[in-house]
């Protein structure tokens, strides 16, 4: 009986790591026509229609609003909105994390984005793509 509780709670810990480690804490814009967008995005404390907002060390965000995804500046009232993924399928609405860009379809808002629309990636850029 011992060795069976020892190997539940094991099993356990190991559940509890994984579901810790899939959490999205960061993306990364490695080619941008905005040269503000590229870099790292961290995982910030603060939210946005219920979903962490992550930004960049530009001051560049994403974020959600109504559902949907968006990047952007979010210090001008209201935000400055460069690039939206805004379809049903593949964009991720009501979820925690933004979509990749090989997950949704992210398009240039007419006002501000620049074209070509960022390319999002779940890891850290090659060292010349930040350049």
């Amino acid at each position: 009986m011992r060795g069976l509780r020892e190997g539940l709670l094991c099993l356990l810990l190991a559940l509890a790591q994984r579901a810790g480690a899939d959490e999205l804490v960061q993306l990364h814009v490695c080619e941008s026509g905005d040269p503000a967008f590229l870099g790292t995005y961290i995982k910030g404390t603060g939210t946005m229609d219920g979903a962490p907002v992550y930004t960049n060390g530009n001051d560049m965000s994403f974020f959600r609003n109504k559902g949907f995804w968006y990047l952007g500046n979010l210090e001008p009232w209201p935000p400055e909105t460069h690039y939206r993924c805004v379809e049903p399928e593949g964009c991720n609405p009501g979820l925690e994390a933004p979509p990749t860009s090989a997950q949704g379809a992210w398009s240039a808002n007419k006002r501000f984005g620049k074209e070509p629309v960022p390319s999002i990636l779940l890891q850290p850029c090659a060292a010349s793509d930040e350049l």
